[in-house]
């Protein structure tokens, strides 16, 4: 009956609306505010009548900002309830109109200007964009900035802009944000009267805050506070409060969070007493008794990992257990209720050995890894540990293909965090795992290929090259629009239902556990639809899988490839040949992971007894100081002549056995074979094209790895299938000259000028240009690199492992650095020729991404790049200057330059400055190499 009526009183409403005058608005708007408009009918009827509403009042209507509020809102109720983002940004938009027609000084403003704010935070946890993160907290801001002093409302619009900026620190792990939400929370909780209903909840919040930055930071004194304040919260309230399970969940957190840090036993009994309070005063059937049974279930675990008493970890897989059966099927979160019950096994497995707990370890993992919904980094988390369980390479082949299927999602379609770096590395380790697993099973265009999407992934994230997803997007983006937004509320789902830290919008509707899980699966079957969609789209056949061997087997064209993986089970070869498609395996039985980092710090510390210079700024070394370096310090000569005598004898020289190539040609005439090295782990940072046995009493016992090869690198095989496409015929090609000799707050380079002058003594005036001193500005220098095919940059190079982008080249009014390379038409280049100082260095931490200027220029679009380990001598760069260029432009009389001319010119050089110095100057030869073709 009351319905009936209400539907009457609308028809009569929407009757008599077109006929009424704007004075009274006013009253068909406060009918449609005072209908309890829950039913969609009812919300469509009341959008109806206020939408007519609206039309009818004039725009200078004192009541119009109103009005086209109240649309607004039931536009937002809409939308919780249907889902459709049209209806939010409608919202939105009105909502925006209604503040621009509200002055400062109204009292409405604030409040106005509150709800825009919710309604980005909704949009934000919607779509993940950032964007709209950063207009919820720039427009709470305002709120804030326009609430007087003691308003009854500002300590509530504090906590909610200190709830935004925790969102903001959890995406972008800016520990700026973290201190302001702080700040602003102490206030909120400050401003906030004893006995205020929302007290609690606001130490809370301010518990949480201090939480994170005690996990952040490791100060003992934010984890007191943050348990002090907790404390507080949990006091303020009466058991029957509906908060104080929650509250006391978050207390047991925070004690949980210290015991991590410290490992006392008071605290986990503390957090494992309070998680059993928050459990206790949970309903059976409340949508939270899971997480709070999975949140009690870790603090067992913890102290069973403390003291080893298995009525600990049996509670704890209980608890976890019932945990997994509460989260209904399809939910996003139960991946990792899967994973964490996993972990429980696997720590009773360790302890008992019993083979049922590996099992059922095994088991968890598996479906944590292969649900449907879920944040695919716990689910590439739970496939990892599910590979690490298993007992032979055969058995975890199947959860490596699980991890390459869930990488591209993490990487390419994973939010942007400020912790990425730390999970490429973790990403990079677990490849060369995978590829030595295919290796062992004997799989090895498998491992071709997994150590190829690994490497590929990982590089072009961190140099953010064209990803599958840019390349959707160009022809394609209406799918990639709706695939980053399926994939972004796929990952949302799984971290929120996880963290209770950040306080959600006021508006948004509380669904059942089994509403969310029909949600999530319904995403999911959405996500799966369009990836078949996208592969049944021409040319997006293989998209976000591993590329074939027979798409990369073309990168050994020009000459033999070796892969050489560096894993904690094996060590390995595979070669590539130019003229078959069988793959050639060579065992390294000799060589590991620990010998590798042996080495590597063998020859950095041989390095720095030799003055080179390794750091950040990467300078070149003065002549004096280069002059001396081996007559100063025999000790680090013999260090880096016993390092390349094991890479020689545990690496090269197996692979080029295995080649055929067993001794050197007696014919000087002789043409060398060129091989290409793509290594992976510890031996990123060796210099293989060097190794070998020198200084030997008996001359013939010398052997080095150019007497039988010319070496080039390259950080993948796609990075050469690349560059292989750009080569054309250039009949004379055209050289940049950057130079610079006096660089502020940089060590003067005169030899650059005498590296210039070398360089248009080989090649005719009329083919080059040269920019020195001021005329080499950035404007200049990117104004004339697509006008030319080789660029030679003599002058400081700057690398930035924080920010690969960042890495520069030191011009005269800054640096030139490679996001701004990447922004260039660099189509018809050939060769990059970076003599300044380690542009070839990668970083020790991140040793799967080749983080160095060379890799980076090849990624701009050079197919060739000569480039340099270490800083190298002011004085040899001229002579090697001279000789490239002399080989590069004498071969090229009268006919075309090729692409592999500049590894061969750069062998030539290297030789010639080798028999100048001598050969057992390693610091001043050695660090020349060569990437790309």
């Amino acid at each position: 009956m009351p319905l009936m009526h209400s539907a009457r009183q609308f028809t009569l409403l929407r009757k008599r609306c077109s006929q009424a005058r704007p004075a009274h608005q006013p009253w068909i708007s406060l009918w449609c505010r005072s209908k309890h408009v829950t039913g969609l009918t009812d919300i469509n009827d009341a959008i109806e009548v206020q939408t007519q509403a609206l039309d009818l009042t004039p725009d200078n209507h004192t009541d119009k900002p109103g009005h086209i509020e109240n649309l607004a809102v039931t536009l937002h109720s809409r939308f919780e309830l249907l889902g459709e983002v049209k209806d939010l940004d409608y919202a939105i938009t009105l909502k925006q109109q209604a503040v621009n027609l509200t002055a400062d000084a109204q009292r409405g403003k604030p409040s106005r200007l509150g709800n825009l704010s919710a309604s980005f935070l909704r949009r934000f946890e919607r779509l993940g964009e950032l964007a709209d993160l950063e207009q919820a907290i720039t427009v709470q801001q305002q709120v804030v900035y326009l609430t007087p002093q003691g308003h009854a409302d500002l300590p509530s619009r504090l906590d909610h802009l200190s709830s935004y900026l925790l969102r903001r620190y959890e995406r972008l792990w800016e520990l700026s944000d973290l201190q302001q939400a702080i700040v602003v929370q102490q206030r909120a909780v400050k401003l906030t009267p004893k006995g205020h209903t929302d007290k609690a909840s606001r130490l809370n919040h301010l518990g949480i805050a201090l939480q994170l930055r005690y996990e952040r930071l490791g100060k003992l004194a934010d984890g007191k506070n943050a348990i002090l304040a907790k404390q507080q919260a949990v006091g303020l309230l009466a058991n029957n409060n509906k908060l104080k399970p929650s509250l006391l969940q978050s207390l047991g957190n925070a004690f949980q969070s210290r015991f991590d840090d410290l490992h006392k036993l008071a605290d986990v009994n503390h957090a494992i007493d309070f998680q059993q309070q928050a459990v206790g005063l949970t309903p059976e059937k409340d949508t939270h008794r899971s997480n709070r049974l999975h949140s009690l279930g870790n603090g067992f675990q913890s102290r069973f990992e403390l003291l080893a008493n298995l009525s600990d970890i049996d509670e704890a897989i209980s608890l976890k257990q019932q945990a997994v059966e509460l989260m209904p099927d399809g939910h996003a979160d139960k991946p990792s209720k899967h994973y964490s019950l996993g972990s429980a096994y696997r720590s009773r497995f360790k302890s008992s050995s019993d083979s049922s707990d590996l099992d059922s370890a095994l088991s968890a993992f598996q479906n944590a890894c292969s649900a449907i919904a879920g944040d695919p980094s716990v689910q590439l988390d739970a496939a990892i540990d599910w590979a690490n369980l298993c007992s032979d390479p055969q058995s975890a082949l199947p959860a490596y293909e699980q991890i390459f299927q869930l990488i591209p999602m993490v990487v390419w379609l994973g939010q942007t965090i400020g912790h990425r770096y730390t999970e490429l590395t973790r990403i990079g380790r677990m490849v060369n795992s995978a590829v030595a697993a295919a290796i062992a099973v004997g799989d090895f265009p498998k491992a071709v290929e997994w150590l190829e999407e690994g490497r590929g992934v990982v590089w072009g994230d961190i140099l953010q090259l064209r990803s599958p997803l840019d390349e959707l997007d160009t022809q394609y983006p209406h799918l990639a629009k709706r695939l980053k937004q399926v994939s972004r509320e796929l990952e949302t789902a799984g971290r929120s239902s996880r963290s209770k830290k950040f306080e959600k919008s006021k508006s948004r509707t509380t669904l059942t556990g089994e509403q969310e899980a029909q949600k999530h699966t319904k995403l999911a079957d959405e996500y799966q639809k369009l990836i078949t969609e996208i592969r049944e789209k021409d040319g997006f056949g293989s998209f976000l899988r591993p590329k074939k061997l027979s798409e990369l087997l073309p990168a050994a064209d020009n000459g033999p490839i070796v892969i050489v993986n560096v894993a904690k089970a094996s060590c390995d070869a595979l070669i590539l040949p130019s003229s078959s498609s069988s793959i050639i395996h060579v065992p390294l039985p000799t060589f590991s992971v620990e010998q590798g980092q042996k080495l590597h710090s063998k020859l950095l510390s041989s390095l720095t007894a030799m003055h080179v210079r390794m750091g950040r700024n990467g300078l070149r070394m003065k002549p004096k100081m280069a002059q001396n370096s081996v007559a100063n310090d025999s000790g680090g000569t013999k260090d880096f002549q016993s390092v390349l005598a094991e890479l020689w004898t545990h690496v090269v020289q197996p692979i080029l056995s295995q080649l055929g190539l067993t001794e050197p040609s007696d014919n000087p005439e002789d043409r060398l074979p060129q091989i290409t090295w793509c290594t992976t782990g510890a031996l990123a940072f060796h210099p293989l094209h060097a190794a070998g046995i020198y200084g030997s009493r008996d001359p013939r016992e010398n052997v080095k790895t150019s007497d039988f090869v010319i070496s080039s690198y390259t950080p993948t095989l796609t990075a050469l299938i690349n560059s292989a496409s750009k080569i054309k015929p250039i009949e004379k090609p055209s050289v940049l000259i950057i130079s610079q000799p006096a660089t502020k707050d940089l060590d003067p380079l005169p030899g650059t000028q005498k590296e210039a002058e070398e360089i248009e003594l080989c090649v005719s005036s009329d083919y080059t240009k040269h920019l020195t001193d001021d005329q080499a500005t950035i404007t200049a220098v990117t104004s004339e690199l697509g006008k030319h095919e080789i660029v030679h940059l003599a002058c400081h190079g700057i690398q930035d492992s924080k920010d690969p982008l960042g890495s520069s080249f030191a011009l005269h009014d800054g640096g030139l650095n490679l996001q701004a390379l990447m922004g260039l038409s660099l189509d018809n280049v050939r060769l990059a020729v970076l003599s300044a100082c380690q542009t070839a260095t990668g970083d020790k931490k991140l040793p799967e991404e080749a983080v160095h200027l060379a890799a980076g220029m090849l990624a701009v679009g050079y197919p060739s790049v000569i480039a340099t380990m270490w800083s190298i001598g002011d004085e040899d760069a001229p002579r090697v200057a001279r000789s490239v260029y002399a080989s590069l432009f004498d071969k090229q009389e009268g006919e075309n330059m090729r692409g592999l001319d500049s590894a061969y010119a750069l062998h030539e050089a290297v030789e010639h400055l080798r028999e100048e110095v001598g050969e057992m100057n390693f610091v001043k030869w050695v660090p020349f190499v060569h990437f790309g073709i």
